[in-house]
């Protein structure tokens, strides 16, 4: 595994502090540069300030929600390259589906194993850094 990899920024957006206060740990120990945003505006304020390798998105928040934070994402040329993965409690296929058509690259079911969090994350930063 490569350091540039782990020297990479995460940015967690979702309304739960528990989950994104989780993500955190256990990216952070794994050596991510990680922060939080509780809703999707401040997402989107951190995400231009930062600009973080990979953001990982809640579906489900109130006011603005992720899908429509990720259209504002990915309509700034800033922004527009970075990979998001959208999180959801949610079994429903037509949310992987609207999921995919506002950007993101893939999609994970809330509750997740620890281990699959950290895979997803290297997988997409190593894709990302490939090109």
């Amino acid at each position: 595994m490569s350091t540039e990899i782990k020297s990479n920024k995460i940015l967690v957006i979702d309304d739960d502090e528990l989950i994104s206060s989780l993500i955190q740990k256990v990216l952070t120990k794994e050596g991510y540069d990680v922060s939080t945003a509780n809703n999707g505006i401040d997402g989107e304020k951190i995400a231009l300030e930062l600009k973080p390798n990979l953001i990982f998105m809640d579906i489900s928040m109130p006011g603005q929600d992720g899908y429509e934070t990720t259209e504002k994402i990915k309509a700034n040329q800033e922004l527009s390259e970075i990979p998001v993965v959208f999180l959801t409690g949610q079994t429903a296929g037509e949310d992987k589906g609207r999921a995919f058509a506002k950007g993101g690259v893939s999609f994970m079911n809330k509750p997740f194993a620890n281990q699959q969090l950290i895979s997803m994350a290297l997988l997409i930063l190593q894709t990302v850094n490939s090109d």
